[in-house]
């Protein structure tokens, strides 16, 4: 059984064996605490009911680096007549790049499919989509050597608009693997517009300015295993998460060791970028119910970027209710405890 997983990560890897930095979608470290915002299909996934939001600050020190803020919650249902086992969420997110900046709403939902594919450990195959809008805009805070309205690109003014955005994606996920793969921005929403600066209509240096901008489609694959370590109180998480535009690719290889269900740290390692280092807990509170998971994650930056940036900054909370009711599971260190 592990050879066969070990088979599926090396698929996976080899893969994307091109790297760059060329996609749109915002960037994060902590891939294994967002699934969903890049897979509607796990959607309701974890028998439960999660809330959770992530803020990153990538290569601080730069002016106009990169800032994403993200909020989600998804949750399972049941189909009533049908008896389908299905899950549903919402995404909201903004990001942010110099003078760009992003705002999506999707809604997401997930059919379940009970799929046995190991006897011993059986899952649920997920088939989801989510549809929603984003909202492209263009500051007007320029600062150039040459005045910005002779530049037809630039809108002086700024500019912003709104279209409809699609995904796609499949999920299978039993209590110990999961593999996942899905397609963003399914319809290529595009923005464009013309126009020119208020109040120079007789000025000849400023030219009638004509901007366009389309979003690409991404296709996201990932994988994961949870493998029990000699000492049970451990657990060894490796995870793989592959990110493309189609025409190129990115590779995160990430590594997480959980102790008792509750601290859990690790490294990520994303090919000619950075290595991040993160650690958080989980937390049952007893005064409510439910399990609140938080984490922080801390890229070293690897890339030529590295001179002039301090590493990029991610924190992640979540809280989940469950609603389906877990056997439960003693752990012991030796026979003797038994």
């Amino acid at each position: 059984m592990n050879f066969k997983i070990g088979i599926l990560f090396v698929a996976i890897a080899v893969s994307a064996a091109t790297a760059t930095q060329a996609q749109q979608d915002p960037q994060f470290s902590m891939n294994v605490n967002n699934k969903l915002f890049f897979n509607p299909a796990y959607a309701g996934m974890n028998d439960g009911i999660c809330v959770y939001t992530i803020g990153r600050q990538q290569w601080v020190g730069f002016e106009g680096r990169p800032e994403s803020y993200l909020l989600g919650g998804h949750g399972t249902f049941t189909i009533p007549g049908i008896n389908l086992r299905s899950g549903g969420g919402l995404v909201v997110l903004g990001d942010a790049l110099g003078q760009m900046h992003f705002t999506t709403v999707k809604g997401m939902y997930s059919a379940h499919i009970p799929l046995d594919i190991i006897g011993s450990d059986p899952g649920h195959l997920g088939v989801g989509v989510s549809v929603g809008a984003i909202q492209f805009g263009i500051g007007n805070n320029w600062r150039s050597v040459s005045p910005s309205y002779s530049d037809p690109l630039i809108p002086d003014g700024g500019y912003q608009a709104t279209s409809f955005d699609m995904d796609f994606g499949l999920w299978y996920q039993t209590s110990k693997l999961y593999v996942g793969a899905s397609m963003s921005h399914l319809n290529q929403a595009s923005f464009s517009d013309t126009g020119r600066l208020p109040g120079f209509d007789d000025n000849p240096e400023v030219v009638n300015w004509n901007t366009s901008f389309k979003m690409k489609s991404h296709l996201f694959v990932t994988a994961g295993y949870d493998f029990p370590l000699p000492n049970p109180l451990f657990v060894l998480k490796p995870s793989i998460f592959v990110k493309s535009d189609l025409v190129t690719a990115q590779i995160d290889l990430n590594a997480i060791v959980e102790y008792n269900n509750f601290i859990w740290g690790g490294l990520t390692y994303r090919y000619i970028d950075a290595v991040a280092v993160m650690a958080g807990v989980n937390w049952l509170p007893g005064y409510i119910p439910g399990t609140v998971r938080a984490g922080y994650a801390y890229d070293v930056t690897t890339n030529r970027l590295a001179s002039g940036s301090s590493g990029s900054h991610e924190i992640f909370l979540q809280y989940c209710l469950q609603l389906k009711q877990k056997s439960p599971v003693s752990r012991h260190k030796s026979v003797r405890f038994l």
